[in-house]
């Protein structure tokens, strides 16, 4: 187990936008799900020691939000808090410089309902 907690978000709903990504990389790309599990277990060891090109921050964004990256495309968006970092959005990017828009933007509305308390 690593230094810090990782949790995937969960919204009001009861549903977890990561965990359903990795359930469908598990069925149609096994190789690609094991980088992502790679990643989230380097993420769960390390936390904010990661630096770039790995993990980078976002702070153009509306929220304190990171950026876990993959040479294969896989990119993991995540907050910390404390000792626990948030997983709150994953999946592929087509280009490998520029992140996913709707990824993005579910990053950050996760992050303002999770801050007005409306998550689990």
């Amino acid at each position: 187990m690593g230094r810090y907690r990782v949790e995937f978000y969960v919204d009001a709903r009861g549903r977890s936008q990561v965990r359903d990504w990795l359930e469908e990389l598990k069925l149609h790309n096994p190789k690609l799900h094991a980088f992502a599990l790679r990643l989230l277990r380097t993420l769960e060891e390390q936390g904010p020691d990661l630096r770039p090109p790995l993990a980078q921050p976002l702070a153009y964004l509306e929220a304190p939000i990171w950026e876990l990256r993959h040479r294969t495309g896989i990119r993991l968006y995540y907050w910390r808090q404390g000792e626990l970092l948030f997983i709150v959005a994953a999946g592929e990017v087509k280009d490998q410089n520029r992140p996913d828009p709707k990824l993005l933007n579910l990053a950050v509305q996760a992050y303002k309902a999770m801050k007005k308390g409306k998550v689990n």
